[in-house]
């Protein structure tokens, strides 16, 4: 499959879109979660299925290349090395997250309410702080995809790229 303007200009709003929601969630989920564990379910399984969807369509994006179609993808993936490094780290953050935060509304609350411990805080201040990187490096693994010179033919390019291992 060969990716037009068309195509990667769909490829494009959908990735941007992704990303713009698991903002959303990232900044906003709790607080609209509440204290309903099945609302907060729902949000953390959204989110994390929105991370494994940005990864999908990278590989889609990267199998329409004509780099890819000659057998020269590692062309385009020293390119992506911080992309798909934040994403995986990323996604382990945000279930690791998520996992502990059910794990919280299963054990017994005190009568003060639901406290988190600091652990938690610090991988939520983790979570947090990796989104930046995860969004930045998928931001910049879009524009590096939009390069011309991977979806047409330029056989020269290539062979000069391959020549230079």
């Amino acid at each position: 499959m060969k990716l037009t303007q068309r195509r990667y200009s769909w490829l494009l709003l959908l990735q941007f879109t992704l990303l713009a929601a698991d903002l959303f969630f990232n900044a906003f989920g709790s607080w609209l979660a509440g204290n309903k564990i099945q609302t907060s379910i729902f949000f953390f399984v959204t989110q994390d299925s929105l991370i494994i969807m940005e990864y999908l369509l990278f590989a889609l994006a990267l199998h329409s290349t004509c780099v890819y179609q000659v057998g020269a993808s590692h062309i385009i993936l020293r390119n992506c090395k911080l992309f798909l490094a934040s994403l995986t780290l990323y996604f382990l953050l945000c279930a690791s997250e998520h996992f502990w935060i059910i794990y919280q509304y299963r054990t017994p609350r005190s009568e003060g309410g639901q406290q988190w411990p600091l652990g938690l805080y610090a991988l939520a201040v983790l979570q947090r702080l990796t989104s930046v990187f995860y969004y930045y490096s998928s931001k910049s693994t879009l524009l590096t995809m939009a390069d011309p010179r991977y979806k047409e033919e330029h056989l020269d390019w290539i062979a000069e790229q391959l020549g230079d291992k």
